[in-house]
């Protein structure tokens, strides 16, 4: 069960650059001003270029639909958002259509509907508030903000057991909220990968 396990993780890795979902739907920000360039930049160093030149940029801000506003349309399917301020460290994203799914389930506080497996980028790494409580804005009272390297996030229907992969986040690749409906592999990636943000095609 473990092999298989495995065999799915690593296979998801390598679907995770050529994954193309549907273009999320949002009303596109005008605004050409530095801030928003700025955001743009930021956003794309989440990914690899070949994923980020064509993704929608998203801000963290929401139009009058409760969808994200998009700093900039893609034609790829991937929606990538830059740092998040309430965190202190550069945490840009880039996500499929399953993840951005994900996440809206996970700001209404509903049960994400997984079917088939989600990728994600974070190639400039993150500060999480914990590695088991999926609604911590910060983290508890005498702990610190996890620290996460450049990694790739895979979600995978419920029916896939992913406990045996662990959830010891100092571990190259471990389960990350473990048990909730939230739960998704966190695999570490090499830092020379976070280079190839920056990377012609």
């Amino acid at each position: 069960m473990k092999s298989r396990i495995l065999k799915v993780v690593f296979l998801s890795v390598f679907m995770a650059s050529v994954f193309v979902g549907v273009t999320v739907l949002a009303v596109t920000a005008q605004d050409n001003s530095a801030d928003v360039k700025a955001k743009i930049d930021d956003a794309m160093s989440a990914a690899p270029l070949s994923i980020a030149k064509d993704a929608a940029i998203m801000d963290y801000t929401f139009d009058a639909n409760g969808k994200f506003v998009v700093l900039r349309a893609g034609t790829n399917g991937w929606s990538c958002f830059p740092d998040d301020p309430s965190t202190p460290k550069d945490n840009p994203m880039c996500l499929d259509e399953v993840w951005v799914a994900w996440f809206y389930a996970l700001l209404a506080g509903k049960a994400p509907n997984i079917t088939v497996p989600g990728f994600a980028y974070m190639l400039q790494g993150d500060d999480g508030a914990s590695n088991t409580d999926p609604t911590a804005t910060k983290p508890a009272a005498g702990e610190d903000w996890m620290s996460s390297p450049p990694h790739i996030m895979i979600l995978l229907p419920p029916s896939i057991d992913i406990s045996s992969l662990g959830t010891d986040e100092h571990s190259s690749r471990w389960v990350m909220f473990a048990g909730t409906p939230y739960q998704h592999i966190m695999v570490a990636v090499e830092d020379n990968m976070a280079g190839m943000a920056g990377m012609g095609s």
